[in-house]
């Protein structure tokens, strides 16, 4: 298997796992309709990547379902790449691919979880206009609220920003305008909130004319993206980000 393929599968799962077999088939109580012959039961021994929610199955037994599950050999360990079927008193994880627990392999996809995590924010760092350090002195709404559009308008606001360092971009002035979703609805709750004392790593676009309603005098950035707004703590990741942008022309 081809390092881009390894990648792929990461990208695609879920939760992935080191494990060890501990039954072929499902505890009695819970069987998978239309798939008994392809499951076994696998205590999770370290956890490679996951969703928050599936952080706790660390030390627990899962079922994994598959065309080589039961095939498996009991007390046999392997690194799996899964996607979750169903979460409940046992989680149910279809089997995407899995390796037997080498060094090496443990290694390969540990690299390709660093990647394929590091990847969102490369790509974030690569389409970036200009990207500063700073701290929101002031923020109000750009718009009066009687004209908003729909239930899922995003509410736009615009944050007063001062800026202390260019990490990315042309020199700015000290202080510049960016726009950000003031809206809690479930298509924009994830969207940075920059009201004022927020600080930290803005990584920006121009603002797109055709959603902004108003402009100002100045040049108007937009935040919308979670990862517009990152933590001073992530700085050394953005740079990285940058340098291997920089290698990759």
């Amino acid at each position: 298997m081809s390092n881009e393929q390894l990648l792929g599968l990461v990208e695609e799962a879920g939760f992935i796992f080191r494990g060890r077999v501990v039954r072929r088939g499902t505890p009695e109580q819970h069987s998978v309709p239309g798939a008994e012959d392809q499951t076994a039961t696998v205590a999770v021994a370290e956890i490679l990547r996951s969703t928050d929610v599936m952080r706790g199955l660390a030390g627990m037994e899962v079922i994994v379902v598959g065309e080589h599950a039961a095939g498996m050999k009991e007390g046999s360990s392997h690194i799996f790449l899964t996607t979750c079927l169903v979460l409940g008193d046992h989680a149910v994880l279809r089997d995407l691919a899995h390796f037997e627990a080498s060094g090496d392999a443990v290694r390969d996809i540990a690299e390709a979880v660093r990647i394929a995590e590091e990847r969102p924010l490369h790509q974030r760092v690569a389409g970036a206009e200009l990207i500063v350090t700073g701290k929101v002195s002031a923020s109000r709404p750009l718009a009066p609220p009687s004209i908003r559009r729909s239930e899922h308008d995003p509410d736009w606001w615009i944050a007063s920003v001062a800026v202390r360092s260019v990490v990315k971009g042309a020199k700015v002035g000290k202080e510049i305008d960016v726009v950000f979703a003031n809206s809690e609805d479930i298509a924009w709750y994830k969207s940075p909130k920059l009201h004022e004392g927020a600080g930290g790593i803005f990584i920006l676009r121009k603002a797109d004319p055709k959603e902004v309603p108003e402009k100002g005098e100045r040049t108007t950035y937009q935040a919308t993206d979670p990862l517009d707004f990152l933590p001073a703590e992530r700085l050394p990741e953005v740079e990285r980000a940058l340098e291997r942008g920089k290698g990759d022309r």
